[in-house]
């Protein structure tokens, strides 16, 4: 093998190992529960999901959840929404699961991230919390998991 074959590989080699230790470069920010909601216990082992009834998000609703993703979001002012469905469990809790999808630090799209979260307040005030967005992988799949238990898709 020549001495520039060797070098190539060498090279090509080393781009392929760059390449694969490379984040994803998501539209959003990772989600962290903000007080007092971050004080909560988790669900104890073995709780399941119960499905709730379908339900419409009101105006002020809509807008409580596209604010409470955007604010997720790292350029908050490309953030654009799918569908936003939700439930109505048995004791009144409103689970929301949409999809969104913004520019990432790149000012590339990357597509629609699922996003599941749980309206708080009162009719006249809303508050959507973002329990958590996934673009990819196994907490995409729990998204997905989570909103098809509760019955939202």
């Amino acid at each position: 093998m020549s001495a520039k074959a060797k070098i190539a590989l060498a090279l090509a080699g080393l781009l392929a190992g760059c390449l694969q230790q490379q984040q994803p470069d998501f539209a959003y920010l990772p989600v962290a529960l903000q007080p007092p909601y971050s004080d909560l216990p988790d669900a104890p082992a073995g709780t399941t999901i119960e499905p709730g009834m379908p339900i419409k998000l009101d105006p002020r609703q809509q807008e409580a959840v596209v604010s409470a993703v955007r604010k997720w979001m790292k350029e908050p002012g490309t953030a654009s929404f799918g569908a936003l469905n939700a439930v109505k469990a048995r004791y009144g809790q409103i689970v929301v699961c949409g999809e969104v999808n913004g520019r990432n630090t790149a000012g590339v799209y990357p597509g629609m991230a699922p996003f599941v979260g749980v309206m708080m307040g009162n009719a006249k005030a809303p508050e959507f919390i973002v329990i958590s967005i996934a673009q990819s992988g196994r907490p995409r799949d729990e998204i997905q998991a989570i909103c098809q238990q509760s019955g939202v898709i």
